[in-house]
């Protein structure tokens, strides 16, 4: 086959859906502006891991020290303006550019995981590309009308805690 022709590795799985996310409750622990882009915000988060993880986001809402968050953590590290990131905090996001963290239910901790009933697989240990299975799956994400998180209808839910919320937002995407 022609390389150009090669299907990407995401396509080539028979699940196509949000189980190979691996979504996770985090605690940021420290949050800073990037002394060389004033739009991009650096935190260190507890995933419940040994180590906290570093995450470089461009602008998108306050993130508050101490506060939890729905991060997706199998994305391969990338560098944001010479800084390694290795999560993405998703975040809730109108169209007039209003956001704010996606928030897990109370009760949650550290490196719980978010998962979906109606997708019950297990995550990829690391997403084969940033740029292609999020992108294709990310247009999907939703909250509804009563503030609550969902994929295609499904909420975003911590299993025996209860589901994910935007704080104050409603009828917006998830990026």
């Amino acid at each position: 086959l022609v390389p150009a022709l090669t299907p990407a590795p995401w396509r080539r799985s028979a699940r196509l859906d949000v189980s190979r996310l691996d979504l996770r409750v985090g605690r940021v622990l420290s949050t800073r502006r990037h002394p060389l882009a004033a739009a991009l915000t650096l935190q260190e988060v507890d995933i419940g891991e040994d180590v906290p993880r570093p995450v470089a986001s461009w602008d998108g809402g306050e993130t508050r020290m101490e506060e939890l968050a729905v991060l997706l953590c199998n994305l391969k590290a990338s560098k944001k303006r010479g800084v390694v990131s290795r999560a993405r905090i998703l975040r809730c996001c109108t169209s007039e550019g209003v956001a704010e963290l996606l928030a897990p239910p109370p009760g949650a901790s550290p490196g719980d995981r978010v998962t979906f009933l109606d997708y019950p697989g297990e995550p990829d240990k690391e997403l084969p590309s940033k740029q292609t299975l999020w992108d294709v799956l990310q247009p999907d994400m939703r909250v509804d009308s009563r503030g609550v998180a969902n994929y295609k209808g499904c909420r975003f839910q911590v299993k025996g805690k209860g589901l994910c919320r935007a704080p104050s937002l409603t009828s917006c995407t998830i990026r």
